[in-house]
């Protein structure tokens, strides 16, 4: 299965090749010299996606994202634990008076 990058630089390449089927012997050089402007362009940009990436999947690991989402959900299993407790307290001091 293809990546995204490696099908971007298929779509490239197949537009390059569209490009130089295209354009006359005289302008083929001239035309290879872009393709690999646009090339190195699209490496640069694929590289840049991917230091950003990175950049925000640390960033959520360095928040301890799941870490505090546990603490939330035990600390509201507690709570709710509590409720049930005093009212199963009230409940039967009604049923004793």
């Amino acid at each position: 299965m293809m990546n995204w990058k490696q099908r971007n630089g298929a779509r490239l390449t197949l537009i390059a090749a569209l490009v130089l089927s295209g354009v006359s012997p005289a302008l083929a050089e001239e035309s290879q010299g872009m393709m690999e402007r646009v090339e190195t362009t699209a490496k640069h940009v694929g590289q840049k996606i991917e230091d950003k990436t990175k950049a925000v999947v640390k960033k959520v690991e360095d928040k301890h994202v799941v870490d505090k989402v546990g603490e939330k959900l035990k600390k509201a299993a507690t709570k709710t634990a509590e409720g049930f407790e005093k009212a199963g307290k009230k409940i039967k001091s009604k049923l004793s008076d």
